[in-house]
């Protein structure tokens, strides 16, 4: 017996799959299937009664016998028929049974994840741009905070030039920036957390400095400045009002390193009272004219104010700021 053509055996070998592979494609059509039908058939597979399976979704029975009629044309089989008082499932629902109340399940994890943040479970990443004085102020309280409630939560502190800050928000490259800050309205939110004085440092060992500071003083000694802060940018603004100057001797970038150098030299500083908090060997004397005070802020982008860990964390900052209560947080 001769083998047959090749063209004729593929043309009845491949006819019955050519259809199979038809009511496949058109089962597996995510695109133009009902995701809400797997509600009505999990519902059905657990109640297996269409009156039940309404009452657990707040639905009505002709809706449910909708829904039933639809998944049976998607899927093209019965899925559950009837047995008695009950609907037994088919084989292919028996099959598609596990599968679809995993991805149930899937779906309301992920719903229940837009909404809830779980601190003590979480292992979410922060990432928010401090100024020093939000660094002294806060940064201690929050990480033994943290550590106490979140212990898998991780925190970075981050150092950003002032304009980077709202591209830096908008992109989500940080969460949150703290400091006495000034953002575009449009797009952003921002909480006060507190107010904080500018003052002079100098050096317990300096002897050209008494236990008060004339204006005198003030603009015959020799000063170091602080670029990364506020505070130069307010001083030389109030001089250039009073057609003053200052007599700068060093630039530096930090608070922390401003008072260091105080610390060990002759020269005066202008920085906020807290960035002088916990350092030793210099004095704080109050300015010998007025400036406006520094106002600490916290700031997002719009596109995180509901996201519900960015929630946590604002709520989480400015409660621990409110507990504090410093004599000097105003």
């Amino acid at each position: 017996m001769q083998d047959q053509p090749a063209a004729t055996v593929g043309n009845l070998s491949h006819a019955p799959a050519a259809r199979d592979q038809g009511i496949q494609n058109r089962f597996m059509n995510i695109k133009t299937f009902d995701l809400n039908l797997l509600r009505v058939f999990g519902a059905l597979e657990q109640e297996r009664h269409v009156s039940r399976a309404a009452q657990v979704l707040g639905l009505t029975q002709p809706a449910i016998s909708n829904a039933l009629q639809r998944l049976r044309q998607q899927c093209n089989d019965p899925l559950f028929v009837r047995a008695g008082r009950v609907m037994e499932p088919t084989a292919l629902a028996l099959a598609m049974k596990e599968p679809i109340h995993q991805a149930l399940k899937l779906m309301e994890t992920c719903l229940t994840l837009s909404t809830v943040f779980d601190a003590g479970s979480s292992e979410h990443a922060f990432k928010v741009a401090m100024s020093d004085v939000g660094e002294t102020v806060l940064l201690p309280t929050l990480t033994a905070h943290l550590m106490a409630i979140a212990p898998n939560v991780h925190m970075s502190a981050l150092r950003l030039p002032a304009a980077d800050y709202p591209d830096a928000l908008r992109t989500g490259a940080i969460d949150l920036a703290i400091g006495n800050l000034k953002l575009p309205e449009s797009g952003f939110f921002q909480q006060q957390l507190f107010s904080d004085r500018y003052v002079c440092i100098a050096g317990e060992k300096n002897q050209q400095v008494g236990s008060t500071l004339s204006a005198d003083d003030y603009f015959s000694l020799a000063h170091v400045v602080a670029t990364g802060g506020n505070a130069e940018t307010v001083v030389q603004h109030y001089l250039a009002t009073q057609r003053q100057a200052r007599n700068v001797r060093l630039s530096v970038v930090h608070y922390h390193m401003a008072a260091s150098v105080v610390k060990e030299t002759n020269l005066i500083a202008t920085v906020p009272e807290y960035a002088a908090t916990g350092h030793s060997g210099i004095r704080i004397l109050p300015l010998p004219f007025q400036l406006p005070h520094a106002q600490v802020r916290q700031f997002w982008h719009r596109r995180a104010h509901l996201e519900p860990a960015n929630r946590w964390l604002r709520q989480t900052i400015s409660e621990l700021v409110t507990s504090q209560r410093p004599e000097r947080i105003q």
